[in-house]
């Protein structure tokens, strides 16, 4: 399935894929703050490879953090690729066009190394789409010396047998000091004339973290029949995952990548703290980032506030596995808070536990805006929460929902799992229970418009957990307790119920503990279409149980509870965490026994009344008792020090509009080259955040979410370019309108130029309302335009032109005569140009693709469709939105 030999990737050519796919803007790149360096002067050339969608995969911190750490040095050069969508892949694959970077559109075969973080097992697909579209053997026994080395890291690392087929090495751990040393290390060795297997050897001998699968034997388990990894030679056994004590030596990146398009966490977002002190027994996470790191307070309001000059985003987060843990988190936010609320930028807190939850800290994230507000109790019941050692009481999810509501919060998210050990149907009809509860908790206290969204998902046993040995549920069973409490949540208005997909979650089940044999099951589903799995619309289950069949593989074998004395299949990797205490943790919840989160005793407050329950993970408690009561210091120091603005906004929502004066401008910009792909909304949120970036001094609506005060002109389709586009903005100072032309010039992104920028007089109206004309220019390529003026006259003689335009999901027939104010044809040698004036007619606009695929039946390759320009006709003279009279 790999493509041909292809051309250089050009803007033209990639044009011609964009212009046939959803969500185009996902494959333009052009990113604020990417790295640029000229490749010949790199001695390795590695692409970070995210097997998921790029608004997916450019939300994700760790590659993020891998990206600054790696083009930090001189000889490194990291760029960027994502899975391109299955209808982006047919039409490169139709095309012949190889899968390539972002930053310089190098094929992905032309790579020293190509490294993949695989987050979830259900993106074990997208790894061979990617691989085979880049032009590299999907097999590692396939590569040679001048194929890219192919790495991956992760959480799915920790049982890399399933995917080992594919990998030549993967980096088990943190990746921040082992990746770098690991890439020039191989590079060394490379230039020293050493081959490529004996390069991987010494690799993972001398490296800690590296895990080389073809410097194993395998054996078979004759009780089980399961596959496992044997000690061979000088490779290590295990392989103890790499790990970076002091997270202070990494600082978190600041410059952090700004897309054009939309993506789905679109904030800055800093890692406060890594590692886990909880325990909760079905985490996986918990035990593979242990020990628990912090970052300082200082650093942390640090990287936000560069952050944010350098991004434009509006919202900031605050990341952990918990927050809540953070040892001064309250302070934190505080401090965070007291230098973002002047400006307008909101404050979210991810991954709070429910006893982290305080009106303090409720109150800080509320300062501006409202984020999300979200309550994961994991189990319906008490006894059922004691066994996944949750630590969360009824008292604790009602206090959290109580604050919630009185803080003004109407919508409240509260995640549940289902199939967990000795579960009955009283615990999951605990789960309707618990979510009313908080709802009558709104209404008694008077909160309007109150909805709870109750999101449930399956407990999939994952590698490096104390569930680790637990059976999975089976189908069947989810189902059932699915429709139980679709049933029982029919009847409660104000509570909205989702779940995860339980066939998703059996197939994530059998890879999270599968064996080596799992590889042809992989590229068997693959060759039979799987695609993005984890998406539940594109999921297909069929396809799955017959790649099981076909490769005679019993999915269900990996599915029963395991002997906790038995060999597991992971064994070889090491989490340093002992084997030990996990099955020690198991027995105490399988007898419902709840645990303290772990740690040294710092103060009497229950959050951080912590013991050390000897799991192994070697941490230093007297460093983390000292670090913690600095932390707690250092976040006063920075309350203290926070500026005081004349004119801060109040203390809570819901906010005043801005009051006057206030100071209108009208500006012209224009959208071109692959920024046309970007939607109107993708086009609002970019001029804003350029804004923030040059720090105009924007005025705000009122009410419990402000929005800034800009107005664009009529919404332009994706892909059609603008030359002379609209937006109306109300500051609070009278900048000079040259100065806003040469600041936002200096800052937008690739594609956007402001042209123009004039001051409004009180009482002119919109950019919208005053567009009656639209004036577009269709370029076709002088091949397609064979007979075009013919069919274009005839089509302009006849009664009716009637087109079919889609909008909301409805089908409707337009004449589009009565659209058409004035065409004009004129060719060249290479292209013919079609000049049309557009009018509304009843109110609705026909756009111009719809025309020329009427014309031709089909949308001809390397077409370019740009609105030239926009106004009203007065007294028969065109005129702007800049050339409007004043009132």
């Amino acid at each position: 399935m790999t493509p041909p030999e292809t051309e250089p990737i050009d803007d033209r050519i990639l044009g011609r894929l964009l212009d046939r796919v959803e969500r185009p803007g996902r494959y333009i790149g052009g990113e604020l703050n990417q790295v640029k360096k000229d490749p010949a002067g790199m001695k390795v050339r590695i692409c970070l490879a995210f097997p998921d969608a790029y608004e997916i995969g450019m939300s994700h911190l760790g590659l993020r953090i891998l990206y600054e750490v790696l083009n930090h040095r001189d000889t490194l050069y990291a760029e960027r690729v994502y899975c391109p969508f299955p209808d982006m892949e047919a039409r490169m694959r139709e095309a012949g066009v190889l899968l390539h970077s972002l930053e310089t559109r190098t094929p992905l075969r032309d790579f020293d190394v190509v490294g993949f973080s695989l987050q979830s097992e259900m993106t074990l697909t997208n790894v061979l789409t990617m691989l085979d579209l880049g032009g590299i053997p999907l097999h590692r026994v396939d590569r040679t010396d001048p194929d890219p080395l192919v790495v991956a890291g992760g959480p799915v690392a920790f049982n890399p047998e399933p995917s080992s087929d594919f990998f030549d090495a993967y980096l088990i751990g943190d990746g921040e000091e082992v990746l770098p040393r690991f890439l020039e290390t191989y590079e060394e060795l490379k230039a020293a004339g050493i081959g490529r297997a004996e390069r991987l050897a010494r690799l993972a001998t001398t490296l800690e973290g590296v895990y080389v699968p073809a410097l194993y034997d395998t054996r078979k388990d004759e009780r089980t029949g399961f596959i496992h990894v044997v000690p061979t030679g000088d490779a290590p056994f295990p392989v103890k995952k790499a790990l970076v004590k002091d997270l202070g030596r990494f600082p978190f990146p600041a410059e952090t990548l700004v897309p054009r398009s939309n993506i789905v966490h679109d904030r800055v977002a800093v890692e406060i703290a890594r590692g886990c002190t909880g325990g909760c027994r079905f985490c996986q996470a918990g035990i593979v980032y242990r020990p628990q790191r912090e970052r300082t307070p200082g650093s942390i309001v640090e990287t936000l506030l560069k952050g944010l000059d350098a991004t434009g985003f509006d919202e900031a987060s605050l990341t952990a596995l918990s927050t809540a843990d953070y040892s001064c988190i309250t302070p934190l936010a505080r401090a965070v808070m007291a230098n973002l609320e002047s400006r307008r930028v909101a404050m979210s807190v991810s991954s709070l536990r429910v006893y982290g939850v305080t009106e303090d800290l409720a109150t800080e994230i509320a300062r501006v805006r409202k984020t999300g507000f979200t309550i994961a109790p994991e189990a319906g019941t008490q006894r059922l929460r004691d066994v996944i050692n949750k630590g969360v009481t009824d008292d604790d999810i009602r206090t959290a929902a109580e604050i919630a509501f009185s803080g003004g919060w109407n919508r409240i998210k509260l995640y549940f799992m289902i199939g967990l050990p000795t579960e009955t149907d009283e615990d999951v009809e605990g789960i309707v229970d618990t979510a009313a509860r908080v709802l009558n908790l709104g209404r008694d206290l008077g909160a309007r418009g109150i909805k709870v969204v109750v999101s449930v998902s399956s407990l999939v046993p994952k590698a490096w957990s104390t569930f680790q040995w637990v059976g999975f549920d089976g189908v069947e069973t989810l189902m059932r307790k699915q429709d139980l409490l679709r049933r029982r949540f029919r009847r409660r208005r104000g509570i909205e119920f989702k779940y995860h997909d339980a066939r998703v979650s059996r197939v994530e089940a059998i890879y999270s503990r599968g064996d080596r044999r799992l590889g042809r099951v992989t590229e068997t589903a693959w060759r039979l279409g799987a695609r993005f799995d984890e998406w539940s619309d594109l999921f297909r289950g069929d396809l799955w149980n017959e790649a099981l069949a076909a490769c005679g593989v019993d999915g269900e074998a990996f599915l029963g509870a395991l002997d906790p004395e038995a060999d597991l299949v992971w064994d070889h990797i090491h989490a340093r965490v002992e084997k030990a205490h996990l099955a020690k943790d198991l027995e105490r919840g399988l007898a419902s026994r709840s645990r303290p989160a772990c740690g040294k005793p710092v103060s009497p407050d229950r959050r951080h009344t912590l013991v050390c329950h000897g799991c192994g993970a070697d941490c230093d408690l007297e460093a983390v008792a000292r670090d913690r009561e600095r932390s707690g210091k250092e976040a006063a120091a920075l309350i203290e020090a926070a500026p005081t603005p004349e004119s801060a906004p109040p203390a809570r929502p819901p906010f005043d509009p801005t009051p006057g004066p206030l100071h209108g401008f009208r500006v012209c910009y224009s959208k071109t080259g692959l920024s046309r792909y970007l939607s109107h909304l993708e086009v609002t949120r970019l001029i804003h955040r350029t804004g923030n970036r040059i720090h105009w001094p924007v005025a705000y609506t009122g009410g419990y979410h402000p929005h800034p005060r800009i107005s664009f002109g009529p919404a332009l389709s994706v892909g059609v370019e603008g030359e002379r586009e609209y937006f109306d903005v109300d500051l609070t100072e009278n900048w000079d309108p040259g100065t806003i032309l040469e600041k936002m010039n200096a800052a937008l992104h690739e594609g956007f130029r402001v042209h123009a920028v004039r001051r409004l007089p009180a009482g002119v109206g919109a950019v919208e309302g005053l567009v009656e004309r639209m004036v577009f220019r269709v370029r076709l390529p002088a091949g397609a335009a064979d007979g075009f003026s013919r069919r274009l006259e005839a089509k302009l003689q006849e009664d009716a032109w009637t087109v079919s335009r889609t909008h909301k999901g409805k089908t409707r027939s337009l004449d589009v005569l009565p659209m058409i104010a004035a065409s004009e044809v004129s060719e060249t040698v290479d292209a013919v140009d079609w000049t049309l004036t557009l009018r509304a007619a009843d109110g609705r606009w026909v756009k111009p693709r719809a025309l020329v695929e009427s014309l031709f039946g089909e949308w001809p390759d390397d077409t370019r469709i740009t609105r030239v320009d926009m106004g009203r006709v007065v007294e028969g003279r065109f005129l702007t939105p800049m050339e409007v009279p004043e009132p």
